[in-house]
């Protein structure tokens, strides 16, 4: 991975931070803050734009497609001009980033947008790790993922009894995936915004790490727990998103 800009940000207080962009072959362009990796904010057909805020302050980083143009760096849409910049101190009773190319309100939106998507993309690792899990139990593997349903498992041995076998029956490997698909649907619309689905499939995943608290499979219990902190971020980024996007109220008289 191929440095290809840095710029030295310096807060009116005196601390620095670093914004870097790496480009390589395969995975291409990576811009980050102090270590901390950005999400590309949009894109033309000439250039990808990165956009954080900072001490009051919104840094856009536009990185050219072609590879031989250099990366540009804006603070609140006035370009930098050199490797180091010194942040003004917000003025009092002026909103943020005042003048910036892409306002406070947007960037706001969008990482409640970001929040959503890699909340509600816990659906799908559950769902594909749950039919994972099913497909490997039905081969008479012993091993599975955490992540994935404990329903299914509980399905499965319920099944064998009932049908004196040592294998899933068709029937229940059947109902496994049937699970799974509707926790995958419920992923698709939490990513949506459905407030409601997403709670739903929240309320799904926290009743079926009960059964790992009643099996004392401490592991279970441990990436239940991840995962339904990761759902209820972006289920809290969804209603916050709502309540953004919701027009203010007209004045009368």
């Amino acid at each position: 991975m191929a440095r290809v800009a840095e710029w030295t940000v310096t807060e009116a207080s005196g601390k620095q931070h670093r914004v870097l962009v790496d480009r390589a072959p395969l995975f291409g362009v990576r811009v980050t803050l102090d270590r901390r990796r950005l999400e590309r904010f949009d894109q033309t057909p000439e250039s990808d734009r990165y956009v954080t805020s900072l001490a009051g302050h919104v840094l856009t980083v536009n990185t050219p497609r072609v590879s031989n143009d250099q990366p540009t760096l804006h603070v609140d849409g006035k370009p930098v001009l050199g490797t180091e910049t010194t942040l003004p101190a917000p003025a009092e009773g002026t909103p943020d980033s005042a003048g910036a190319t892409v306002s406070s309100r947007d960037l706001l939106k969008f990482q409640l947008l970001q929040r959503r998507l890699n909340g509600g993309a816990w659906f799908y690792w559950i769902g594909g790790a749950s039919i994972l899990n099913s497909v490997l139990n039905a081969a008479g593997t012993q091993w599975g993922l955490a992540v994935g349903l404990g329903v299914t498992y509980l399905i499965d041995e319920i099944a064998k009894v009932l049908s004196s076998t040592v294998r899933t029956p068709i029937y229940a490997f059947i109902i496994d995936i049937a699970i799974a698909g509707g926790i995958l649907l419920i992923g698709r619309a939490a990513r949506g915004g459905k407030l409601g689905w997403y709670a739903f499939g929240i309320g799904v995943y926290l009743l079926d790490g009960l059964l790992f608290v009643l099996a004392q499979d401490f592991l279970g219990i441990a990436v239940h727990a991840i995962g339904i902190y990761g759902l209820i971020s972006g289920w809290r980024a969804t209603r916050s998103l709502k309540q953004l996007e919701v027009p203010a109220p007209a004045l009368v008289g």
